[in-house]
């Protein structure tokens, strides 16, 4: 089992002289082992990069129980394993290694030059995003050697440095943790749902938080204390914050939906006795209530029904027995009803015409009597008036 460890550095000979004075065995890629710290500084020079990172530091250390740190063979075997480790992590880089056994385990730290010899550019990411790179071919490498894999603790979401271990061993709080405390106390609040509510509730925790990339930066109010959520751990991240609270913005919009209440369907094909009802003492209403009833004409419901209940024949049968029997006093009925009709007519007419008679009479009476037509009265023309004019 392998643990890795990565870390920048300002001076690559500073850490060259540390690595070099405790190595058992050394090694290197793409320099000569013997003169490492002057070609660290021919290729800042020639590409014209100084720039303040010069190096990166690293280690890799393996378990006690694969590797005995006083075996000769074991220390070759762990120097060859690391070799490949870095060449497949770093192929255009300039790495010096360097294996030391003054631990319980075996060790190996490496000085990576921070300028890639195709490109001439810098490495560029941070040192969570080395080491998980490192890691992932490390791992690679100890499983096609047979070596053990290291797993990672599950439960760990926070990531911390080794100063904030040692402050934390002296009990002493660092402004790291008070970021922390601020942004598990503002997510335990159920009505933080948005970003914004998130910066608010920090701000009043004098905790200032912002978007920056795919990245959240923290920093606390009047310092100059500030730390990227990649840095503090998983659980202050971008992508977690992001994530829980969109699933509370669901699970609110879930909540506010009114419950729905599905009515069962009617069957059309199942009859309604209530609207329905039988008429009780009347024959015809027993048998038509008897026909809106769908029966099967299936041959097996035929055959399946017992000898004791009647066929729809003898149904039948006796449905036309009891026409039969309606039908004769209804006609003799209709018969007496028709013979009738002429001798009930004729009281009537004989009415109709006396009450005539009597009204022509009535008439006659009020009718007053004729006067003689009188003439126009002639001339006297034996009255002598005189000449006439």
């Amino acid at each position: 089992m392998a643990t890795t460890h990565i870390k920048r550095s300002t001076s690559a000979s500073r850490l060259v002289n540390y690595a070099e004075k405790r190595a058992i065995k050394k090694d290197g890629l793409n320099l000569d082992i013997q003169y490492a710290k002057s070609e660290f500084k021919q290729v800042r020079a020639v590409y014209g990069n100084p720039g303040k990172t010069q190096a990166y530091a690293s280690r890799i250390a393996f378990s006690p129980l694969e590797f005995n740190p006083q075996d000769p063979h074991d220390q070759t075997t762990v120097l060859a394993v690391a070799k490949e480790v870095y060449a497949k992590a770093y192929p255009n880089q300039q790495v010096a290694l360097y294996e030391h056994a003054d631990t319980d385990s075996l060790h190996v730290h490496a000085v990576i030059g921070a300028i890639n010899l195709e490109t001439g550019q810098k490495m560029h990411g941070n040192w969570h995003q080395y080491r998980d790179h490192l890691v992932h071919i490390t791992d690679q490498v100890c499983q096609e050697h047979g070596l053990m894999v290291t797993r990672p603790d599950p439960n760990r979401h926070e990531k911390r440095s080794m100063a904030e271990i040692k402050l934390r061993a002296k009990q002493q709080p660092t402004w790291k943790d008070q970021i922390r405390q601020a942004v598990d106390h503002t997510m335990q609040n159920p009505l933080i749902r948005d970003f914004q509510a998130f910066q608010d509730d920090l701000k009043q925790q004098a905790v200032k938080v912002w978007e920056r990339g795919k990245n959240l930066t923290y920093q606390l109010l009047g310092t100059n204390y500030k730390s990227r959520g990649t840095k503090l751990g998983l659980d202050y991240e971008k992508e977690t914050i992001f994530n829980e609270l969109a699933s509370r913005q669901n699970q609110t919009r879930t909540n506010q939906q009114p419950e729905r209440t599905v009515n069962p369907t009617i069957d059309p094909a199942q009859s309604d006795h209530s609207r329905t009802p039988e008429l009780p003492g009347h024959s015809d209403s027993t048998a038509s209530h008897s026909q809106n009833v769908p029966r099967s004409t299936t041959s097996s419901d035929r055959t399946d029904r017992p000898t004791s209940q009647p066929t729809v024949s003898d149904d039948l049968k006796q449905l036309r027995q009891q026409q039969r029997q309606l039908a004769g006093p209804i006609k003799t009925d209709l018969t007496k009803r028709l013979r009738s009709i002429p001798k009930a007519d004729q009281p009537d007419q004989s009415g109709k015409s006396d009450r005539a008679q009597t009204n022509s009479n009535r008439t006659s009476q009020k009718q007053p009597a004729p006067q003689p037509t009188q003439r126009p009265s002639e001339p006297d023309h034996s009255r002598d008036d005189g000449p006439s004019r």
